[in-house]
């Protein structure tokens, strides 16, 4: 699309959006990426062809729109706004960060049966609940499903009504608008039948799954050569096109594609449980190929005046089904599963089953084991009470579970970090990062804000007594602050350009602190001739003639020194944070799980208003996409900014990382906070922190004398093991659990050790010897260590993973209580300790 076109449609919907460029078109209409501007966050603005709009007109669009508005479900991408501005009719839904299903099969062709059906059951399921509310699609394809965190979404309902109404009083093949796509009609609407209905929908899902499977659809060439096709020929047997299908799952298809509308599922229902009955024991019920239609009178289904049927409830299928099938699907299906699933580190999926499990055999005693394992009970309070809580998994945020409704007292959660989600009427929304360590050092509370407070940007993040927590500041002391809120995401551009065009970079008012060079105080003037951008004029050093670059103004603002970000700070009547509170709301803690879904190693900054990386307190990208300047003086004439940037590596993440408050590096930024007046401790966290790094090129190496002295501490004496296996159990999932003991190298302790190893691997095995973090120190068990995700993974590869009980860790803990490095004998013995006992579990393994 041209910028003269965008220029006009953002003039369009100048008070509700700003368009920042198209994202792609097709014979209907032109998707564009924008930003919305009540609620900020980025969308997709579907605008129809100008003269498709005209022969449809904005009434019958508009109501066909509405219509498709009331749909709620995870497999429908909804519908957020549409409307009429001018001449453009158009309508808006969440920008989805994934491919499209057709662009899916573009670069990977066939998919293997497994991923098929399960994004089959994604799609159909929306359809079903589609077809419920006697919406139909009509044009369904794999160009109408979005593809986001491995689960399926179906777009664009509604709009081909739109187009068929107005086609039989217009005529919209006049401009060049065919109603739905050749390739994936019925055959009733290849031949214009004026009385197709919802089983054209159930033929589309057949072609759609026959191409998933086969990589082409079932018919080619010319539309008319299709469309024929379509009426007159058989579709080639997907049993004879691709042979290693199994038998029921080419059977489903092929009863979708049945040119007689009665032969085929009558129900998107009914197909949903075809394909679910694949891998449950619905299928002894059901039947996945020849299950009799269901009776109007039975199903009750609306849809265009036509009864045709609901779904049967869950519980009734069970209860219809056979005890000892579904005792034998828990055992020989269900549960191996689960435990497929956990030992590859995805617990959500199997949440999901057990879920199922859990209504067909609560009391099974490997099915309590495995819940046991994975989940935990979780205690949820709220401010206010009464708050809607949901949780979804770190892989897959279009799946949400009901968690109930605040002062939850006990709900199981997944065992694993996650998105807890926190709604209810009249507050705003909150998402945040959640997990195993609420048990441990739980919030007192989640606090909402009312619609109506003050400063929607920001979050609230309650108060404390907590440390620096940046790897360089151990030494530092802790503080407690009051609560306090600190922007969502980082400044953008567009921000940061209301201080440019105000007058920011002319008025000393917003420049209250000396600016100094190595030992000199630069003047006003002085400073503000640094203060350019690449043509010279005030701003950023990434932008140009004063301005960011065209179509960026949701970009986070980059190139700025610590003194702009400061001068910004006041204009926008907030502050720079200091490393408390920017720790604080970071939660470094949970970098595991933030870090992989943050703009970090990356070629670029990406824009705000996406939730990426959300920290436990709800702030998003505090890793990556650009640095973020503190308050706080590093020493040495530096400043600290926080978080990494966009071309930072991950690690850059938990760094105490500082740099020269002239600095205008690109990766720079800015995001403010705002604390209670009455908080007097916020002037002691914004005092000067002296960084604990070494600077290792500066020091003299040891001589070898001296290593040899070094060295000769962390040797002993051959003294027996006299080891001792305390304990010895087998788990149904192969493995064979250890608990042994044996003499440490000092003292006349006992140390001990869990060796995790495979019973189904033969021979020689490889052995990793794990030494843990610090957390490790706080930790009273090595049960939870043992049961890690990690340690399983590590088995499951045919290997040995051994947890040494360390000095100081777990069930051996004594008064050490931090791996802070200091010059004390009692810090130096247990250093000398822990190689010993490392040394020693080797010992102990070449023993066997």
């Amino acid at each position: 699309m041209t910028d003269d076109a965008i220029a006009l449609l953002n003039a369009a919907l100048a008070d509700r959006y700003l368009v920042a460029r198209e994202l792609g078109h097709g014979g209907m209409a032109t998707v564009y990426l924008a930003r919305d501007l009540k609620h900020a966050r980025q969308v997709a603005i579907k605008v129809l062809r100008p003269d498709l709009a005209q022969a449809v007109g904005a009434e019958r669009f508009l109501r066909e729109i509405n219509i498709a508005a009331q749909l709620q479900s995870p497999h429908i991408l909804p519908l957020l706004d549409s409307g009429a501005a001018g001449d453009l009719l158009f309508y808006v839904m969440p920008y989805v960060e994934g491919d499209s299903l057709r662009s899916l099969l573009a670069k990977s062709g066939p998919l293997p049966p497994s991923d098929a059906m399960r994004l089959m059951r994604d799609i159909v399921d929306g359809v079903a609940h589609a077809h419920r509310r006697g919406v139909v699609h009509r044009d369904l394809k794999p160009d109408n499903v979005m593809i986001a965190e491995r689960h399926a979404m179906v777009v664009d309902f509604g709009v081909a009504k739109a187009m068929r109404e107005a086609s039989s009083q217009h005529g919209l093949t006049s401009v060049g608008i065919s109603l739905g796509t050749p390739a994936y009609m019925a055959p009733e609407q290849a031949a214009a039948d004026p009385n197709v209905d919802h089983r054209a929908d159930i033929y589309a899902l057949g072609v759609v799954a026959y191409e998933l499977l086969t990589g082409k659809a079932p018919f080619t060439g010319s539309p008319q050569a299709i469309l024929a096709a379509h009426i007159t020929q058989p579709v080639p047997p997907l049993g004879t096109v691709a042979p290693q299908l199994p038998a029921a799952i080419a059977a489903l298809v092929m009863k979708c594609l049945e040119k007689d509308p009665a032969n085929r599922y009558q129900t998107a229902d009914e197909l949903l449980q075809a394909i679910e009955s694949l891998s449950t024991p619905t299928a002894a019920y059901t039947g996945a190929t020849s299950a009799p239609p269901m009776t109007a009178k039975k199903r009750g289904w609306r849809a265009i005046g036509i009864a045709a049927g609901v779904v049967v409830a869950a519980g009734t299928i069970w209860s219809a089904t056979d005890k000892s099938r579904r005792q034998s699907w828990v055992r020989e299906q269900a549960i191996p599963t689960i435990t497929r699933q956990l030992d590859g580190g995805q617990p959500d999926s199997a949440f999901a089953l057990m879920l199922k499990v859990r209504e067909l055999a609560p009391t099974d005693t490997a099915f309590l084991r495995q819940w046991n394992r994975a989940t935990m009970p979780l205690a949820i309070v709220t401010d206010p009470p009464g708050v809607h809580v949901t949780r979804a998994g770190l892989g897959d945020t279009t799946l949400w579970y009901d968690l109930g409704t605040t002062p939850v007292d006990s709900v199981r959660v997944v065992r694993r970090a996650g998105y807890y989600r926190f709604l209810k009427p009249g507050y705003r929304t909150l998402t945040l990062l959640d997990g195993p360590a609420v048990l441990l050092k739980p919030l007192p509370l989640i606090p909402l804000d009312a619609d109506s407070s003050p400063h929607p940007e920001m979050v609230r993040i309650p108060a404390g007594t907590f440390p620096a927590f940046l790897v360089g500041t151990e030494a530092a002391p802790e503080i407690a602050l009051g609560e306090y809120r600190m922007d969502r995401y980082e400044v953008r551009n567009a921000d940061y350009q209301k201080f440019v065009d105000g007058g920011g970079y002319k008025d000393a008012k917003w420049w209250t602190d000396p600016m100094v060079e190595g030992s000199k105080t630069l003047t006003f003037d002085a400073a503000m001739s640094r203060f350019v951008d690449k043509t010279g004029r005030p701003g950023p050093s990434t932008w140009e003639g004063g301005g960011f670059p065209q179509g960026q103004g949701d970009y986070p603002v980059g190139g700025v020194s610590w003194y702009e970000a400061r001068a910004y700070a006041r204009f926008a009547g907030k502050a720079l944070p200091t490393i408390y509170h920017w720790s604080r709301a970071a939660t470094i803690q949970f970098a595991r799980f933030i870090v992989p879904r943050s703009n970090l190693a990356g070629k670029g900054p990406l824009p705000v208003g996406t939730p990426r990386g959300v920290s436990r307190g709800g702030v998003s990208d505090m890793a990556g996409n650009v640095r973020e300047w503190c308050i706080n003086d590093a020493g040495q004439g530096e400043r600290y900014i926080l978080g990494g940037g966009w071309s930072d590596q991950p690690y850059g993440f938990v760094d105490a990382y500082a740099q020269p408050p002239l600095d205008r590096n690109p990766i720079n930024g800015i995001r403010l906070v705002l604390s209670e007046a009455t908080d007097a401790n916020v002037a002691k966290a914004s005092a000067p922190v002296t960084r604990a790094f070494t600077d290792y090129t500066k020091l003299t190496p040891a001589s070898d004398a001296v290593f040899a002295g070094y060295r000769q501490q962390f040797d002993y004496d051959p003294a027996p093991l006299d080891a001792k296996v305390e304990s010895r159990d087998t788990t149904p999932d192969g493995f064979t659990l250890e608990h042994v003991t044996f003499t440490a190298a000092y003292g006349k302790e006992r140390m001990a050790a869990w060796v995790i190893s495979p019973r189904n691997v033969k021979g020689k095995l490889q052995t990793v010897v794990y030494y843990p973090g610090s957390g490790v120190l706080s930790e009273k068990s090595s049960l939870t260590s043992r049961e890690d995700f990690f340690a399983t993974f590590i088995v499951r590869s045919g290997r040995v993973f051994v947890l040494p009980v360390y000095k100081s860790t777990y069930e051996r803990s004594d008064s050490l209580s931090t791996d802070t490095p200091d010059k004390s004998i009692f810090w130096r013995d247990h250093v000398v300790m822990w190689g010993k006992d490392y040394r020693r579990t080797l010992d102990y393994l070449a023993s066997r």
